[in-house]
């Protein structure tokens, strides 16, 4: 798998395990957001399980989802931890 993508993913599950720590002081709304997120990563996950092991042209389609879902939940986490700063 491309390098960029793997270290990109690393870089999104860093920043998931981090969220993941504060949730406990979060507001029901925003953690009702973390559950969206958590079903996206759920399904980015299964997502990237194939691309490991398929190559070719699904391995590719794969990867552009992965880009795109990783997209979303990078913004779902940036919100997420700029609403958990903002009440600290």
């Amino acid at each position: 798998m491309d390098e960029k993508i793997k270290a990109f993913w690393e870089q999104l599950k860093t920043e998931r395990d981090e969220l993941r720590v504060q949730m406990h002081l979060a507001s029901a709304e925003l953690k009702d957001e973390w559950e969206v997120a958590e079903k996206k990563w759920a399904q980015a996950q299964k997502k990237l399980d194939v691309a490991l092991k398929e190559a070719g042209d699904k391995a590719r389609e794969a990867r552009d989802t992965l880009s795109i879902v990783g997209d979303e939940l990078g913004d779902a986490y940036g919100r997420i931890r700029d609403r958990l700063n903002d009440k600290g």
